[in-house]
């Protein structure tokens, strides 16, 4: 009776990690005019973020259905087994209804509970590694949602973009707000609750005060706890290094995650996109 921990590749998991700990990610849709990519089986990071920078054909995402996410139920547990799907928030994406639906087909198969993350990219992937280290050590489903649950009320994100504009485009953010940001210069720090993309802070100068404006936050909510931190963003390492060196000097990092941000969120950041994740370890 073995309990699967799934995701979906909005996580940002590297491999290494899904490796690790055996997470199962299902693969969400990158559309690129009128081709389908499967994200992390026929599209990769690289490849997309050069589509971004030398192509006009802006992308789009789409869920996994309801037919794919049944087959991989059946693919990776066995009727006495328990899969916990921990997926993107679902005021962001359709994916949970699709892993609802394809629950509901399952014939004599394994029992599927499926949790809102009401979190995306490594947001979500700290959760779900948390999770899957929880199955490792035989605790019950109970136990392991109990925790996600209780994760949930304890993470932190925040980030800046190099333009609200993808945010807008794609219906995360409203016009208000880009207008305001593109007219005066503002590099508005965004972070997540309930769910849905909220702005956080107000930042004016260059990205050094914006990394000491979001770590700050963090030290506000975490002060000295031990944790659990993602630097993450759109191929831009240089930028994201600052960032790891402000959290670094302030923050009790017990375990670092760095990130690139994979095609499905980034088609919703767009490109110069950074931020940092946070959890008590």
């Amino acid at each position: 009776m073995a309990v699967k921990i799934m995701t979906d590749s909005s996580a940002d998991l590297p491999q290494k990690w899904v490796r690790e700990y055996d997470i199962t990610i299902v693969p969400l849709n990158v559309h690129l005019g009128e081709e389908i990519f499967k994200d992390g089986l026929e599209i990769w990071s690289d490849e997309f973020y050069n589509h971004l920078r030398f192509e006009a054909v802006l992308p789009n995402t789409s869920e996994a259905s309801s037919d794919e996410f049944l087959k991989i139920y059946q693919d990776i547990a066995s009727p006495e087994d328990t899969i916990i799907g921990i997926f993107i928030s679902q005021k962001l994406s359709r994916t949970i209804d699709s892993a609802t639906s394809g629950a509901k087909m399952l014939k004599n198969g394994p029992r599927v509970e499926i949790i809102d993350s009401e979190y995306v990219s490594m947001a979500l992937g700290l959760i779900v590694i948390k999770a899957a280290r929880m199955a490792k050590t035989n605790a019950t489903p109970t136990e392991i949602i109990d925790a996600i649950h209780d994760w949930q009320k304890k993470i932190a994100i925040y980030f800046t973009l190099g333009s609200l504009e993808s945010l807008y485009r794609t219906d995360r953010i409203g016009k208000a707000s880009t207008m305001l940001g593109s007219l005066l210069n503002i590099k508005p720090i965004l972070s997540i609750e309930s769910g849905v993309v909220v702005p956080a802070e107000k930042a004016h100068g260059n990205f050094q005060k914006v990394a000491a404006i979001m770590v700050e936050k963090l030290v506000q909510q975490f002060g000295k706890t031990p944790l659990m931190v993602c630097v993450l963003h759109t191929e831009i390492p240089e930028v994201a290094q600052i960032l790891q060196r402000t959290a670094e000097e302030n923050l009790n990092i017990a375990e670092s995650y760095p990130s690139i941000v994979g095609p499905i969120v980034g088609t919703h950041a767009g490109p110069n996109t950074v931020g940092i994740v946070a959890i008590p370890l």
